[in-house]
């Protein structure tokens, strides 16, 4: 279905033309961390009396704006300094946006870092998918793909091995430090049996299959002082009060791609849209990591799919 999408990105991505100039001149004070159109529509206004323009996945928003939703279309509505959210639905189908009146503390200083990057997502660059006929393709390695690690051990995942078995080998700084044989899945854990993987070392793993030249992916485990605090930042999301499971899907995923924790995000991202398929703003991040880790075919599949969804029906 992913590939019956594959269409020109259109300027839906971006702020509308009409008022960006005057955005560009505050702080974003919320971002929509969710776009559900149903069987309704969702429209943003913005102060000085601009016409009305549906808004982006993860659209910044303003003091002055108003986000307004018909029949039981959604929006969520995430405040940068974690103060609260607000869902614009059916019982509340019209809000206007206004900066909290609370007072910061050390914990919404860091949910706002969080939040800001969010902030000013730009439209995703168009790719042109490549083909190669009459040669055999090397699975495609999906995670840990050149990313840093929360884990001693690491699930690696990949696409492609079209029922034929191959060996998985993971590499370290002296050579091949563990290997799983006529393997025919799409993922394997790293076992505790195998040598322990160390800290701030890189390592990384192929794919080899008969017929293919096998291509290598890194990954770098965290020290441990790194992972408690990457864990305590996380913890701290999650104990915000009010935020919907695929809200915070959303910080977290993002908090960790800002740490190049690429493999820790995609298993964060890949659960939610298991649970919450429909939600373009998961497909959209997704799309971000795979550009970010080379995917290029992959993150054009997300950004389509989010486009499609955040449109009404």
């Amino acid at each position: 279905m992913k590939l019956s999408r594959r269409i020109v990105f259109s300027g839906w991505f971006g702020l509308a033309l009409s008022w960006a100039a005057w955005a560009q001149a505050q702080d974003a004070v919320a971002v929509i961390t969710e776009l559900k159109f149903n069987r309704g529509d969702i429209q943003l206004r913005a102060s000085g009396g601009a016409a009305p323009a549906k808004p982006a996945v993860l659209q910044s928003l303003y003091a002055g704006n108003v986000v307004q939703t018909t029949k039981d279309a959604v929006a969520v509505i995430f405040f940068t300094d974690g103060s609260r959210t607000v869902t614009v639905d059916e019982k509340n189908p019209s809000f206007e946006v206004r900066p909290s009146a609370a007072k910061g503390s050390a914990a919404g200083s860091r949910v706002t870092e969080v939040a800001n990057l969010l902030v000013g997502k730009k439209k995703p660059p168009t790719y042109v998918a490549l083909s190669v006929r009459g040669k055999a393709q090397p699975p495609t390695q999906l995670s840990p793909r050149n990313s840093k690690i929360l884990s001693e051990a690491p699930t690696f995942q990949w696409i492609g091995m079209d029922q034929q078995p191959g060996t998985v080998k993971v590499f370290g700084p002296s050579g091949e430090l563990w290997s799983a044989e006529n393997i025919n899945l799409t993922k394997i854990a790293y076992p505790a049996s195998a040598p322990r993987l160390q800290p701030n070392v890189e390592y990384s793993w192929a794919i080899e299959k008969k017929g293919v030249a096998p291509s290598r992916t890194t990954f770098k485990l965290l020290g441990a002082a790194d992972v408690q605090a990457i864990k305590e930042r996380l913890t701290e999301l999650s104990a915000m009060a009010g935020v919907s499971k695929t809200t915070l899907a959303v910080l977290k995923a993002n908090l960790l791609m800002s740490k190049e924790l690429f493999h820790d995000a995609r298993e964060i991202l890949t659960e939610a849209i298991a649970a919450d398929s429909d939600e373009p703003t998961l497909h959209f991040v997704l799309g971000e990591l795979y550009a970010k880790i080379g995917l290029k075919n992959l993150a054009t599949d997300e950004y389509n799919e989010a486009e499609y969804l955040a449109k009404a029906k």
